[in-house]
């Protein structure tokens, strides 16, 4: 029978009529109880919020309160609906999009990774390129000092193989005389040519040294640090929300031992600057035939040997200390104003560091970093920055907690690493590449020989590690080993210079030099 029959029937008075939608419905379907399987669900334990039969309520819910099914039922519908519209539409967006964002993020990890290798082979091409160059100049020169070389010995050869010729005739005439001539003919030669071994003059001998090829010091980070060095990306995730200092062996060093050769005191060219300055106190190589200056006043200038002018930077004030960088661009200090300004090849200017004290001597290390002389006394420092311009260490006492400057004035890098300071009006100071000192030079190795006290001001390296240092009130510049054994004195007032003040060393072991109240550059070449 249907509902309709029911409804106009008098016969089922007092049914209780239900539409058989509503009897499908899951809240009018019967549900056993999992604990009672004889036991449907009729209520709800509102307690524990949990459905509950008859059994349930008698052993366990009775003390609890009790309530409609129906009633807990359309309050839990209510909460499970608002989350799965949370399910539905912010948590499904959300994880649509990361699974897009993660997506995008292999293809941006392919393309950066393959411009990256794209540039490290460019790179590698263009070291190729350069390194060619450089060994086909070398070759070149060693094939032209071969031919220069072996012409001036077949010049030698040829005088040798002379002389030796009249030497056989004048064997094979005393033969004569004594074996088979008559005695007055003997005795006639002998009178007539009383002189005649004091004539005989050998032809020159010669000395040869031999070429040598200095390996270049580069270590496997220097390399990697010019090449360019690999940064590793970093992928960041997070939950979702609802010094002891170790004293380095010095017999491990890579370094170069010291090895002098020769001193020639040759000067490659002296010259006067065309500029106004009146005193220079600083020099910079920037290649083997250019280098900065500056001294008294404003402005720095580029020069050749000649001395002529071939650029004039402005400052504000007066550079207290000058280097060139690894790109080429120059830094300068100006101790006034504690700023250490880097002008670009294409000259333009920017502020790289401001310093706490006073900057003077700086230098570009081999990897790229500034070292940096600033303070007096107390405060006296020589510090490590990056090329950037973000502190990396700082150097004021030695292992014992020592000071280990008292007016710190210019800095270099050895080809082991090693820091030298020269510290105005009292010594040269050399320390690790760590900070540890390692020694102090006070220029006394030959006290007799100087006139006045230890005047260090510029301090270079060359690339047998060799120390140079720049004596002004005794007008000699020093030569030291690496491992602080006095080699020789390269420059004195017998060679002519006079108030030695900066010093910078080039490529090509040329030592440039400023004097300082003459406003003079020199050149010497004094390896030989």
């Amino acid at each position: 029978m249907n509902s309709v029959f029911h409804l106009k029937s008098k016969v089922p008075s007092g049914h209780n009529i239900v539409r058989l939608s509503e009897r499908l419905h899951p809240i009018n379907q019967i549900k056993m109880c999992e604990v009672h399987p004889s036991k449907a669900y009729e209520a709800c334990c509102e307690d524990c919020q949990v459905p509950v039969c008859i059994s349930c309520i008698q052993e366990v819910h009775g003390k609890h309160a009790i309530g409609k099914l129906q009633d807990l039922y359309e309050k839990q519908k209510a909460e499970t609906e608002y989350e799965l519209s949370k399910l539905k539409g912010q948590y499904k967006s959300e994880i649509i999009q990361r699974i897009k964002d993660f997506k995008n993020g292999e293809r941006e990890i392919k393309t950066s990774h393959k411009d990256i290798r794209e540039k490290m082979n460019k790179q590698a091409q263009d070291f190729i390129d350069h390194i060619s160059a450089i060994l086909k100049k070398a070759l070149d020169e060693s094939t032209k000092d071969e031919r220069e070389k072996l012409l001036e010995i077949s010049k030698y050869t040829a005088e040798a193989e002379s002389f030796e010729q009249n030497l056989d005739q004048m064997i094979e005439k005393f033969e004569t005389l004594t074996e088979s001539s008559h005695p007055a003919v003997l005795l006639l030669y002998r009178k007539q040519n009383p002189d005649i071994f004091k004539r005989l003059k050998f032809p020159d001998k010669i000395n040869l040294t031999m070429p040598s090829f200095t390996i270049g010091q580069l270590s496997k980070s220097q390399n990697e640090h010019q090449f360019g060095k690999f940064i590793s990306g970093v992928i960041s995730h997070f939950k979702s929300s609802d010094d002891s200092l170790k004293v380095k062996d010095l017999s491990g060093s890579t370094s170069v031992k010291p090895s002098i050769k020769k001193v020639s005191r040759r000067a490659i060219q002296i010259s006067k600057t065309k500029s106004q300055k009146r005193t220079l106190y600083h020099v910079s190589c920037r290649d083997d035939r250019t280098a900065y200056i500056s001294g008294g006043g404003c402005g720095i200038l580029l020069i050749d040997r000649s001395g002529t002018e071939l650029d004039n930077i402005s400052t504000d004030g007066q550079p207290s200390g000058l280097a060139v960088m690894k790109d080429g661009s120059l830094i300068y200090s100006d101790y006034d104003n504690k700023w250490i300004y880097k002008v670009s090849l294409n000259k333009e200017k920017t502020k790289l560091i401001n310093t706490e004290y006073g900057p003077r001597g700086l230098c570009c290390t081999r990897s790229g970093d500034i070292l940096v002389c600033m303070g007096v006394l107390y405060t006296a420092r020589v510090v490590k920055y990056s090329s950037s311009g973000r502190m990396i260490q700082e150097f004021r006492t030695d292992q014992n907690g020592e000071r280990l400057f008292i007016n710190p004035w210019g800095v270099c890098e050895n080809v082991n690493e090693d820091i030298c300071v020269s510290d105005f009006n009292s010594k040269v100071v050399v320390l690790t590449k760590s900070g540890n000192l390692r020694f102090k030079y006070d220029g006394k190795v030959l006290k007799q020989t100087l006139k006045k006290e230890f005047a260090p001001r510029g301090v270079a390296t060359d690339s047998l590690g060799h120390i140079l240092i720049a004596d002004k009130d005794n007008n000699v510049v020093h030569l030291i080993s690496q491992d602080a054994d006095f080699l020789s004195y390269i420059l004195t007032e017998n060679d002519g210079i006079s108030r030695p003040y900066g010093i910078s060393v080039d490529r090509h072991d040329n030592l440039w030099m400023v004097e300082c109240e003459n406003a003079c550059v020199k050149v010497y070449q004094y390896l030989s």
